[in-house]
């Protein structure tokens, strides 16, 4: 089999009703230090982490591990998640609607930090950090536009049975993003093509990951070799299905990769675009003898 001769060529293969569907979701890797009440220090700039004193000591006023400063008394609090059962002595006799149950963790003068101790309290001693898990979900899912990829199929015209045919995308239209920026709190997110799902309505589906997910474009100096990347061998023509194509989906999922500046973990966040209704003509070989 001759591939197609033509390098700009996508494809022939011909997609209608393309339909985006996005879903998934991203978290912070560690509990939400607490919200609500008051507290004191408070500095940093606009980036990196934002720093409290506390008796002449300057510290991290969140830790991933630890939770949340409070300058008042010199300890950082993190809601223990999930909580204790009702009735649990953690509660401290209280019952769990009037409040949450934190691990207190303190620093002692000379610079030295104790160990962890619960403790119940109606309100939390400190103002609550925003929420990188939150901010990253909404903006992916609220401002980031995913659109449908422009495929890149060779042979562009009626591949044939038991050839090489090369896939990949030829535009993934990735989004533009930009920083998000609240208090010391700078939250990037990072969008990248995680696997590309080729079901060209011939049987099993090709599956592409990873650093081969988008394929590699075809080119003439390939002749009729297979794709290094990500390719398919029809095994059966096409002249039996509906109007002589084969007819399927491709399913592009996108993992959006969240940095926060102060270390916080926030898992990277999942978006599936579909191109639907992608036909396709594979001729059978015919042999003379």
């Amino acid at each position: 089999m001759a591939a197609d001769p033509t390098p700009a060529d996508t494809g022939g293969a011909t997609h209608c009703e393309i339909t985006v569907i996005c879903t998934g979701g991203g978290h912070a890797g560690s509990t939400p230090p607490p919200s609500g009440g008051g507290g004191g220090g408070g500095g940093g700039g606009t980036s990196g982490p934002q720093l409290c004193t506390w008796n002449g000591q300057v510290l991290a006023c969140t830790d991933p591990e630890l939770g949340w400063f409070s300058a008042t008394d010199g300890c950082y609090y993190r809601v223990i998640n999930p909580p204790p059962e009702a009735g649990d002595s953690r509660w401290e006799g209280h019952d769990p609607k009037e409040g949450a149950v934190y691990n207190r963790t303190c620093r002692f003068s000379d610079g030295s930090i104790g160990p962890p101790a619960s403790t119940f309290l109606a309100q939390a001693p400190v103002p609550a950090p925003p929420d990188p898990g939150a901010m990253a979900a909404a903006y992916v899912k609220d401002r980031l536009e995913f659109k449908p990829p422009e495929l890149g199929i060779a042979p562009g015209k009626d591949p044939v049975v038991g050839g090489n045919v090369w896939l990949w995308l030829a535009d993934p239209k990735k989004p533009v993003t930009q920083p998000l920026h609240a208090g010391s709190l700078t939250v990037t997110v990072t969008p990248r093509v995680a696997s590309v799902k080729w079901d060209l309505g011939d049987g099993p589906s090709v599956t592409c990951k990873g650093a081969a997910a988008v394929g590699t474009p075809y080119d003439v100096k390939y002749g009729a070799g297979p794709s290094p990347t990500c390719g398919h061998v029809f095994r059966t023509g096409s002249g039996t299905k509906k109007n002589g194509l084969f007819s399927g989906d491709v399913e592009v999922v996108w993992m959006n990769d969240v940095t926060v500046s102060d270390g916080t973990k926030v898992d990277p966040i999942e978006i599936r675009v579909y191109v639907r209704n992608v036909s396709y003509r594979v001729a059978e070989v015919q042999v003379l003898n």
